[in-house]
């Protein structure tokens, strides 16, 4: 995370410069540690309050990373049949992403069919022998990674069939098997901001860290809530680690591994409850995205005070539980933009492109900032819109 480090330092030294007393009105005064980061010119070393570096990305994150999709005019490639595999459509973190890539779909002008996993890891497999057999085009997995359908996976390479993930990860990762064959035809792109998925990743969990060591003043005790089923999630916890450990103040005292099959069992609030009760001094929890603070940690937090919680992705049902007051925070990651995003890699791929900068990024919220007063946080890009314009589409 040196680059992340080396920035927040040039953005510490600029808000100093503006005011010594400014600060976003969801942290705290400077205090605590220091460390040592690079200046971003890479000139002499800029000693960082760890605090004031967490303050400094707080506040840039609260006006929010997403910029305009690339406008490179990519005219739509016609005829195509595409399949969206869903992780669940029940789940809302796979719904939204599924849906919007099959509406992007619909509006590039191609054929889409939508296959629903319903949680279950194993169906995959199946799935993309279907869509194989189906004669699709193309296939978008949600929250797949490869070596979860890699037989199937090389199956549709060897047929000519384009492959692009949404949350997924290849198998040449190296937390997503890290072997030596891409899979994959092509990723979403984040443009220059962050160079692949994994640091795209790492980034989004670094920000949901310094969260918490702002408002925390650095003194957090935070139990991580991980589902290790998912690469992506093993990334970003990775970047919450190590920003939490950057701090020499706040702490993670326990990561809880959980999985879809403890929320189909109903074991997933007896595990989390369990966890609460060895851990009496942790006072912030870690969401790895909705379903599991939905049905997970809001329910085993009922009538207990004195714990915060760092949501998901910050869909609506979060976004209400923000409202109550039943968590604290939330990294907004629009996951409609990601399926309109794979839908236009898909396309770059259909033109022997390489994928332009989709304008993805992320939106810190809490009570105080980017809260909308009902539903869902819109984004300010409209993406859709510019999207359809770079296809050539009405």
């Amino acid at each position: 995370m040196s680059s992340r480090l080396a920035a927040v330092a040039a953005a510490v030294v600029a808000v100093a410069a503006c005011s010594s007393s400014k600060s976003s009105s969801s942290t705290a005064p400077s205090g605590g540690s220091s460390t040592t980061a690079a200046a971003a010119a890479g000139t002499t070393t800029t000693s960082v309050d760890p605090l004031a570096a967490a303050q400094a990305a707080v506040a840039k994150a609260e006006q929010s990373t997403n910029v305009d999709v690339d406008p490179t005019p990519r005219a739509a490639v016609k005829g195509k049949h595409i399949v969206v595999i869903s992780q669940g459509e029940s789940n809302a973190s796979s719904q939204i992403p599924s849906d919007g890539a099959v509406a992007a779909a619909k509006a590039i002008g191609w054929q889409v069919d939508l296959y629903d996993a319903k949680l279950q890891m194993g169906n995959f497999a199946s799935l993309t022998r279907q869509a194989i057999a189906a004669g699709a085009d193309g296939i978008i997995l949600d929250a797949a990674d490869c070596q979860i359908a890699q037989q199937p996976l090389q199956e549709a390479k060897a047929k000519g069939i384009a492959v692009v993930p949404i949350y997924a990860f290849d198998c040449n990762d190296a937390k997503g098997g890290a072997g030596t064959d891409s899979l994959f035809s092509s990723l979403v792109s984040y443009g220059a901001r962050t160079p692949g998925p994994d640091q795209y990743s790492e980034l989004y969990g670094a920000n949901q860290a310094d969260y918490i060591i702002a408002a925390s003043h650095n003194t957090a005790k935070v139990i991580a809530i991980n589902d290790p089923e998912f690469v992506v999630l093993d990334w970003t916890l990775q970047g919450f680690k190590d920003t939490i450990a950057a701090s020499h103040g706040s702490q993670i005292v326990d990561t809880l591994n959980v999985t879809t099959s403890d929320i189909l069992s109903g074991q997933l609030v007896p595990k989390i409850q369990a966890e609460i009760l060895r851990f009496p001094d942790a006072n912030w929890i870690k969401s790895p995205y909705t379903y599991i603070t939905q049905l997970g940690v809001v329910p085993a937090l009922a009538g207990k005070t004195g714990i915060n919680v760092m949501g998901g992705e910050g869909f609506k049902t979060e976004l209400d539980f923000l409202r109550q007051g039943k968590i604290t925070a939330v990294n907004i990651i629009s996951s409609e933009w990601e399926g309109w995003a794979a839908v236009d890699a898909m396309n770059s791929v259909f033109r022997k492109e390489k994928p332009v900068d989709s304008g993805i990024g992320f939106t810190l919220a809490d009570k105080d900032h980017n809260l909308p007063a009902s539903g869902d946080y819109v984004p300010t890009v409209d993406f859709k819109s510019e999207f359809k314009k770079a296809w050539g589409v009405s």
